[in-house]
Order: C-alpha cells, then structure tokens, then sequence
C-alpha cells in the first residue's frame, strides 16, 4: 500500500514563480475555486447576523470586508475576521446604510411619480430620468461605500476618514461604473434564477447568494476603490 501513501502525500506541481498572476475573471474564477468552502460558510454567517434585522447593513459590512481579504490573497479567519469587521464598523455601516436604503426609497417612490406626470407634461421627464439614474448608481454607490469601509483599518480611523471613504466611494463610482453594473447585473440574475426555479432554487440564498453576491460587487468595485484611494492621496 506503500503507492497509495506515495500518491496522497506526494508534492503537488506548484505554482511557477514566474507566472503572471491571473486578472480579470481568470483572477475571479481563481477566487472562487480558492474560497468555495469560506463563501459558503460566509453565507450562513451573514445570514445569522442578519436575523435581528437591524444588523444586516453591518453584516454586509463585514462579508465585504472578507470578500476583499479574498481578493487580495490574503489570509482569511473567518469566524475573527467577520465579528472583529462588524463590531469595528457597526455604526458607520448602520448609518451608512439607512442613508442608502432611505435613498433607495425616494427613488423608487419619485420614479412612478415623475413618470405619471411626464405623460402629461415633459417638464418632469428630466426629474424622471434623474430619478431612475439615481436608483440603477445607488447600488453601485453602496456597495462602494463599505468596500471603502474595509480599506480603513479601525474605528477611530473609520470615523475621521468618514468624509474621505464618501469621497472615495463617489470617484469609484464615476471612474469604474461599468464593471459595477456587469456584477450588479450577474447579482439580479442569481435571485431572479432564484425566483423561477423556486422551490427547487430553495436553497440557492441559504448557500451562496448572499456571500457570492457581495463578492462579485466587492470585486467589480475594489479596482475602482483603490483608484479613489491614490486619487485622494495625490490631491492630499
């Protein structure tokens, strides 16, 4: 059976040191094959954080805050790195995300009201259309918002910095939006697959919805991120 201990212990084939390093979704699909077990676990945790209701823009904050360690290779505790994201950023995420789910209100409220009155006067066609622009970049907004939020490390930092993550979430939006909208649109496909498979899809939000969702957004919207952060450096 000595073969058999050979084959199962044997030094795997490595990795050349002179590979160039995956970008784009070949990087992606590097992640994902890398962290399967760790988004899945990820998943339930964010939706046991989730279950006072009250946390889930913290849990969000903190799933981003994994997400990104992902992306950039680092190492990753799940249990520590997730609670030790959420009590540090609880408060600024909380309000952070009132502001943007307040946001997200008015726009779809204004949206069906500035279309009934375009009908009958075009004056409100560009309210309507400020409207809906609004409603598709506050997503894009958010999500970069709490990636911001996990490229500043401590709550004391987060809390002085506060105006310079908005400033930084903003340039990201304007510099990258694209990427954004491509992961926000693969996002709405994962819960609309969710909706017309239901109830075989039953499943699909308790194992990886959520947890894929915010790594797909943190990935579309880190480079775009970090391009805020040199650009503020620069004006500083």
């Amino acid at each position: 059976m000595n073969w058999v201990a050979n084959f199962y212990f044997r030094e795997g084939p490595g990795i050349d040191k002179d590979a160039p390093k995956p970008e784009g979704l070949r990087l992606l699909g590097a992640i994902l094959v890398r962290e399967w077990w760790d988004l899945l676990r990820l998943n339930v945790l964010f939706i046991a954080a989730c279950l006072p209701l009250v946390t889930v823009p913290a849990a969000y904050s903190a799933a981003v805050s994994v997400c990104v360690a992902m992306i950039e290779d680092r190492n990753v505790y799940l249990w520590r790195d997730f609670w030790a994201a959420f009590r540090s950023g609880f408060w600024l995420a909380t309000v952070g995300g009132a502001v943007f789910a307040a946001a997200a209100v008015l726009a779809w409220v204004a949206i069906p009201a500035y279309a009934a009155e375009a009908k009958h006067n075009l004056v409100f066609a560009a309210p309507f259309a400020l409207a809906v622009m609004v409603s598709v970049l506050l997503p894009l907004a958010a999500s970069s918002f709490f990636v911001s939020l996990a490229k500043t490390e401590g709550p004391e930092a987060k809390v002085q910095a506060l105006g310079l993550v908005i400033r930084i979430a903003a340039l990201a939006v304007l510099a990258r939006p694209l990427p954004g909208l491509a992961a926000l649109g693969v996002v709405a496909g994962l819960w609309l697959a969710h909706i017309l498979f239901y109830p075989v899809s039953v499943f699909l939000p308790v194992l990886v919805n959520f947890s894929l969702g915010a790594l797909l957004m943190s990935f579309a919207m880190l480079k775009g991120v970090e391009l805020g952060c040199s650009r503020t450096a620069r004006d500083s």
